[in-house]
């Protein structure tokens, strides 16, 4: 399982995601309330070790769209999105990262999120879920000496 596939499984396991979303998409959410999707923008090199092992920071925007009638709904969507940003902090898990062909195995050291906050309210439909951005980095290992 690639890091996008993993952090998808992750977010997917977050305890109150059937209360919010009924699956995690790829790059887009549904413009409908209730829908989460998760984007790749992007990857670094943090670190590389004498054997060429590497430490890689994996950049996601997660975009959730939520139902926003009233005050107490909207309070309830940022709450979520504080306790999904505390709860990430502690997992982790195993990915592989293939590269010529080959596959090598790493693992997840460490994922952080932040900068939620309120991205898109539709103008012509209220009735429309309104979108919030949440940033996420996973640090993760690729380990180039075992296959």
């Amino acid at each position: 399982m690639n890091i996008i596939e993993k952090v998808r499984e992750i977010l997917q396991n977050f305890p109150k995601i059937q209360e919010v979303c009924n699956t995690v998409h790829i790059d887009f959410a549904d413009p409908d309330p209730t829908s989460y999707g998760l984007s790749s923008i992007g990857e670094s090199v943090i670190s590389e070790d004498i054997l060429g092992n590497l430490k890689k920071r994996h950049s996601f925007l997660l975009y959730a769209v939520f139902s926003s009638i009233n005050d107490y709904e909207r309070l309830t969507n940022t709450s979520v999105l504080i306790e999904l940003s505390d709860w990430l902090r502690s997992q982790s898990g195993e990915v592989e990262t293939a590269v010529d062909g080959e596959v090598y195995k790493g693992e997840i050291i460490e994922i952080k999120a932040g900068n939620g906050m309120l991205y898109d309210v539709p103008q012509e439909n209220r009735s429309e879920g309104v979108r919030y951005q949440l940033q996420i980095n996973a640090d993760y290992t690729v380990n180039f000496t075992e296959v």
